[in-house]
């Protein structure tokens, strides 16, 4: 290591952003090796739980971590906190209202942060938090602000590498993490993921060219530049819309490939400390998915309902109670109101002109009244 470099490590300085706040700190954490008291508490409360204001002792490792992949990236924008510290009360809350969160999850203990660089592919962000194996990594890049989790508790990753993604990431043959197919990888992995896969042989490769380069500290941004305003509101695209299908693990996206049809990203597996991402339904998306806007329409006719049941198995809640929702939608509400039967309006007061007072009487000829069934 040149002098430099062992200064850079000796001291380091990092940005931090609070998407829920919009407050930005930038603070050299270490000194001569050391953690400097004082901004080791400002961090803590910028990773605080934000729903409370209330802040926690982060576990410094947690922080050292996070310089260590924005430092190898060279990213030059703040890391964005999608989530730091979450206090017991607000754990406690979620698991009510939307059910799943560990009792002790690592958010809860201060091990915890999920993160987005704004100016690094999340693929890299991944992988330069899972080559460390220093704790647990999920990938999450269909949520609504994509982000990467990492904590310093035991070596884990969801969802799991394919075997050869694994193996060459890894290219001694060996990690603590492991494969889709639960069996640990070895050098013959590696052998045979570059021998098939020279693609994907050749873009894990840069990335390991790529975090080998000496790089100096990068002093990022201590202010958030000021949002762009809109010139105007947000308008659904023009229909007709393209069709999307789930793609295939080894899919090409719908420009490389020429396919017009839209490719759609996997759900990531199940994480116990983030359950909200298997209901995020941001808005009413059916109308959306087809050429037309009918709710009836053919293309959504075979598909069913999620079965509420299977989500708390999974969540293994077997024994707690499935919310009932009764209330239908504004679409639903609007197509129910359509299918009604629609005639011609009764005239009752034909009615009163009819039958005389205190008596029986007929409708005066020649008119005829409709009635309504019992």
């Amino acid at each position: 290591m040149t002098a430099s470099g062992a200064a850079a490590e000796a001291e380091r300085t990092l940005s931090l952003y609070n998407i829920h706040t919009k407050e930005t700190l930038t603070t050299t954490f270490k000194k001569g090796g050391k953690y400097v008291s004082e901004e080791m508490q400002k961090i803590n409360w910028i990773l605080r739980d934000w729903r409370r204001d209330e802040p926690t002792t982060m576990e410094p490792q947690l922080i050292d971590l996070l310089w260590e992949v924005h430092t190898e990236l060279g990213s030059k924008e703040p890391i964005h906190i999608i989530s730091g510290y979450r206090s017991k009360n607000t754990n406690e809350m979620l698991r009510r209202t939307v059910g799943g969160q560990a009792s002790q999850s690592r958010h809860i203990l201060g091990k915890a942060a999920d993160v987005h660089f704004p100016d690094i592919p999340l693929k890299l962000l991944r992988y330069s938090a899972l080559i460390r194996e220093k704790g647990g990594v999920g990938f999450y890049p269909t949520s609504n602000i994509p982000f990467v989790h990492m904590d310093i508790d035991r070596v884990r990753t969801w969802p799991k590498l394919p075997r050869a993604e694994l193996a060459l990431l890894f290219p001694g043959g060996r990690t603590q993490h492991v494969p889709q197919d639960g069996r640990p990888i070895t050098l013959a992995d590696v052998r045979e993921a570059r021998a098939r896969q020279p693609d994907l042989f050749a873009q894990i490769s840069e990335f390991h060219d790529y975090r080998k380069r000496p790089r100096t500290p990068v002093m990022t941004a201590s202010l958030i530049p000021p949002l762009p305003k809109l010139l105007r509101a947000p308008e659904p695209a023009p229909r007709p819309f393209t069709q999307a299908s789930l793609a295939s693990p080894d899919a090409k996206p719908a420009e490389e490939s020429g396919d017009r049809t839209a490719t759609v990203l996997a759900a990531p597996a199940y994480d116990e400390e983030h359950p909200d991402e298997l209901s995020y339904r941001p808005f009413p998306i059916a109308p959306l998915l087809t050429a037309t806007a009918s709710t009836d329409d053919t293309a959504l006719a075979a598909l069913t309902h999620p079965d509420v049941s299977k989500v708390l198995e999974l969540m293994e809640l077997q024994d707690a109670q499935a919310p009932t929702r009764l209330q239908p939608g504004t679409y639903d509400a609007q197509k129910a109101l359509a299918s009604l039967p629609v005639g011609a309006p009764v005239d009752l007061s034909v009615l009163d002109k009819a039958a005389p007072a205190g008596g029986k009487g007929a409708p005066p000829e020649g008119q005829k009244v409709a009635s309504q069934p019992q």
